[in-house]
């Protein structure tokens, strides 16, 4: 049957162009927003750089040492002890009081190296028989000494002194008025032995003289620093309120 003209082939030819062109419409719709959105990307500027990743570096390596600080400073210090041939041993001021006496001992770094000090002076009176008469270790006495628990590490630059106290009752240890060698064990002393704290050269000085012999508490104190042979504010022996020996 015809009808406007056309047969029935005539009207699916017709329905397949249409949706060819209604195709063709939708693809061209599509193409269109496509560009569209390139426009306004384009307009709106190049996209933001992503963040790069920072590069990876080694810690630091741990510093394992440690700087000295001056000497006596209360930081690290030398760690040479002095030797007998770095010092120079000499007698310093004596005093005396109430039957006691004392006698300064100095140690000078006569070395061209800084070196330290510690501990207790070997001390001893060498008498004519040939025997000696040791001094005893004591951190304090009647006549001064030092107030520390134990002795301190004394640093000595070159040319620096230490100093250590020796002291000794000068009378009869039986109270008698006439000293012997029997009541009185350093009378008649010829030398006085200093030998310096590990060391065993011994340095020889003029043994105390009659008028104030070592007879009996004959003690040797720890070297300190300076040139007092005791701590700092150390009191006067009469008003020195530690006494030894009895007195």
């Amino acid at each position: 049957m015809v009808q406007d003209g056309c047969t029935d082939p005539c009207r699916q030819t017709a329905r397949i162009r249409t949706g060819v062109v209604s195709r063709g419409r939708v693809l061209a719709a599509i193409a269109a927003a496509a560009a569209a959105t390139a426009a306004s990307c384009a307009a709106a500027g190049p996209a933001a750089a992503l963040p790069r990743p920072l590069p990876v570096t080694a810690a630091p390596a741990a510093n394992s040492g440690t700087t000295a600080g001056a000497a006596g400073s209360g930081a690290a210090g030398v760690r040479r002890e002095c030797s007998a041939a770095d010092l120079t041993v000499t007698a310093g001021a004596a005093q005396a009081a109430a039957g006691h006496s004392s006698l300064v001992l100095l140690l000078t770094n006569s070395s061209s190296a800084p070196c330290f000090l510690q501990g207790y002076p070997g001390v001893a009176l060498q008498l004519r028989d040939g025997r000696s008469y040791n001094a005893a270790r004591a951190m304090t006495g009647y006549m001064g000494g030092d107030a520390a628990l134990s002795p301190a590490r004394v640093q000595l630059a070159p040319g620096a002194t230490a100093s250590a106290l020796i002291e000794w009752l000068h009378f009869p240890h039986d109270g008698s008025a006439t000293v012997t060698p029997a009541d009185c064990a350093g009378d008649r002393a010829v030398r006085l032995l200093v030998t310096a704290p590990d060391q065993t050269t011994s340095a020889r000085l003029a043994p105390p003289g009659p008028a104030s012999p070592a007879c009996w508490g004959f003690q040797v104190h720890p070297v300190v620093a300076g040139r007092a042979g005791q701590y700092l504010g150390h009191a006067s022996a009469t008003s020195n309120p530690r006494t030894n020996h009895g007195r």
